[in-house]
C-alpha cells in the first residue's frame, strides 16, 4: 500500500464510552443466551411445553425456540448491566484514576 492510500483511507471512529458498554452487555449475554437455550432444548422437547397445564396459546416449535432465546438474552443481559453497573459505581473506579 502507497503512502498516499493510506492517507486517503479514513481512520475508523473510536466507539463512545456508551457503545462500548452496551457492547459489553449485548455481546456476552447474547452468547449465554444461545448456549443457554441449546442447553435447554437438548433436554427439553418443545412439544411437551405444549403439553402442560400452564399452556393457554398454541405455538409452533420455531415460535417457542424464539421466545426461548429472548427470554434467556433477557435474564442474561439484565445480569451483565448489572455487573457493568456494580464495577462502573464502585468506590475504586472513581473518574479521573490512573491504576
Amino acid at each position: 500500500m502507497s503512502e498516499e492510500q493510506e492517507q486517503q483511507e479514513p481512520s475508523p471512529r473510536p466507539w463512545s464510552t456508551r457503545a462500548q458498554l452496551l457492547a459489553a452487555v449485548l455481546w456476552p449475554s447474547l452468547l449465554a443466551a444461545s448456549f443457554a437455550t441449546m442447553l435447554f432444548f437438548a433436554f427439553i422437547d418443545p412439544e411437551l411445553l405444549h403439553d402442560s397445564p400452564a399452556a393457554d396459546v398454541e405455538t409452533s416449535r420455531m415460535t417457542t425456540y424464539g421466545i426461548t432465546f429472548f427470554f434467556f438474552w433477557l435474564i442474561t443481559a439484565l445480569s451483565s448491566a448489572v455487573s457493568v453497573y456494580l464495577v462502573r459505581t464502585s468506590p475504586g473506579s472513581a473518574p479521573g484514576r490512573n491504576d
